[in-house]
């Protein structure tokens, strides 16, 4: 039996030979000859790869001797490579220079639009409903004067005619003490004359007794009558005397009469309700033919000469403002009562979300702080708030709107003015004379939107660094390149205009 291993592929042309597993067999002829044409093949194929393994291991080691050998000429002759030092390499920045300018300090806040005064319209005497204006809607905006409503008189004028009916009846009770006085004073003198006559009888009586012409009845009878008539003339006396009393108590008592008179024509004319100034109705509460009591609120009207607006501030920004201001850091309460003690410098302009904008004045400060946010309420006022309205373009500056204001100081000189982004962790980042990074601090006195103000200013020609440097190492070599947006952006928060332009060009 004839046992044959193949040849294992190696990945190359190379080949194991074919070993053949010869096991004894019994011998046979034809099995004889397949076992000597077996070991002819096989002495043939290893006489043919030979040849052919010996010239592909040529190809492959040739190139690579022929390449050492290169090398080995490139490099003869040649001096060792010596070992240099890198050159320091520059950050690029942007920088803004400085020089101390002038400026105007703002604040912003933000507040709702209220009417500067409002009057709820309250029934002052009772009655029914006669009338209402037809203006008299929600929204509707009315004239000083305007009746509004009207309730009925009937009540009043009955009062009225009555107090006159009784202010007759004074000036009747009047007349006819006068007439009295008069008839007393009269009766007065004829009672003072019949008393001279009986004072004369009584002495001719006398007489006659001391002579013993009469009796002594005679006497006593006319003393009797002297008496009763002197009784007569200080009854007389008195009742003129008490004239000028009962005179006081009617005219006192005509004058009552005449406030009732007043009162109740007060009240007639109170049934007339009348516009006091000019106002939009905010709220109508009558009805024609309702009956309404004294006390009652038939409607509300906002003035519309001017709004009110309590600007909600923020209290370091407030702080900052008084300090630059007026010199010298404070908190937020003393900075806010510095400012309220000079509102008179301050200017105020409000803003809408359309752009629409209004002069306003600082009248005072809120007397309370916001209990949500903690911040501090500056009252401004906009006269003439519905004026200049053009539909489509400029709305009226309308109860509950949001609004922007700007508060604006006088001018400070001489600060140094960088952008928000200089200024990190109270430090700002310089570029030297050698262009060198120098940190330097920095005490911010003033914030406003994307600009700082310094405490102290800065020399002239400052280079500051307005980018962010990452890392930011003392020292370290820059390439400073000016930054015109920053330079723009600068001029335009502080109102130079004439910066802005040079900037541009």
């Amino acid at each position: 039996m004839l046992c044959v291993t193949g040849s294992r592929h190696r990945g190359s042309l190379d080949c194991e030979p074919v070993k053949p597993c010869l096991q004894p067999v019994p011998e046979r002829p034809e099995g004889r000859q397949v076992s000597l044409r077996l070991h002819r093949s096989r002495t043939l194929s290893e006489a043919e790869a030979a040849p052919l393994s010996l010239s592909r291991k040529t190809l492959v080691i040739l190139p690579v001797i022929i390449g050492v050998l290169v090398l080995l000429l490139a490099v003869s002759g040649r001096d060792a490579p010596t070992r240099s030092r890198p050159g320091e390499i520059a950050t690029v920045v942007r920088v803004v220079t400085t020089a101390p300018q002038s400026f105007t300090p703002r604040i912003t806040g933000f507040g709702t639009v209220t009417p500067s005064r409002t009057l709820d319209l309250i029934a002052r005497v009772s009655g029914q409903v006669t009338h209402i204006n037809e203006d008299l809607k929600r929204g509707a905006f009315v004239s000083a004067g305007d009746v509004l409503a009207s309730l009925s008189p009937e009540d009043f004028e009955l009062e009225v005619a009555e107090a006159t009916s009784d202010i007759a009846a004074a000036d009747v009770n009047l007349e006819e003490l006068s007439v009295a006085l008069r008839a007393q004073q009269k009766s007065l003198e004829i009672a003072r004359t019949a008393l001279d006559l009986e004072n004369r009888e009584l002495n001719r009586l006398k007489t006659l007794l001391e002579r013993m012409v009469i009796s002594d009845q005679q006497v006593e009878n006319q003393q009797a009558a002297v008496l009763q008539q002197e009784t007569a003339v200080q009854n007389l006396e008195n009742e003129i005397a008490l004239n000028p009393v009962k005179q006081k108590a009617l005219e006192q008592a005509r004058r009552r009469n005449e406030l009732r008179l007043e009162t109740a024509r007060l009240n007639r004319s109170r049934t007339v309700i009348r516009a006091p100034f000019d106002a939009r109705v905010a709220r109508v509460g009558i009805e024609i033919g309702k009956f309404v009591a004294a006390g009652t609120s038939i409607g509300e009207l906002d003035g519309i000469d001017a709004a009110s607006i309590d600007v909600q501030l923020n209290p370091v920004s407030i702080s900052e403002f008084a300090g630059l201001l007026y010199r010298g850091r404070a908190d937020a309460e003393d900075g806010l009562q510095n400012v309220g003690g000079k509102l008179e410098k301050l200017s105020a302009r409000v803003r809408i979300e359309s752009g629409s904008t209004w002069p306003a004045k600082v009248k005072r400060i809120s007397d309370t702080v916001d209990p949500d946010t903690r911040s501090l309420g500056l009252i401004v006022n906009v006269d003439n708030p519905y004026d200049d309205v053009r539909p489509g373009t400029r709305a009226p500056l309308v109860k509950g709107m949001f609004v922007k204001v700007e508060l604006t100081g006088p001018e400070v000189s001489e600060r140094t003015i960088l952008p928000r982004s200089a200024v990190v962790n109270d430090k700002i980042m310089i570029v030297s004379g050698d262009n060198r990074l120098v940190l330097a601090n920095a005490v911010v006195a003033y914030r406003h939107e994307d600009i700082v103000v310094l405490e102290a200013p800065l020399p002239a020609g400052t280079r500051v660094i307005v980018s962010d440097v990452s890392p930011a190492i003392e020292g370290m070599l820059l390439k400073p390149v000016e930054d015109d947006v920053a330079t723009r952006n600068l001029a335009l928060a502080t109102g130079n205009t004439s910066a802005v332009g040079s900037s541009s060009r």
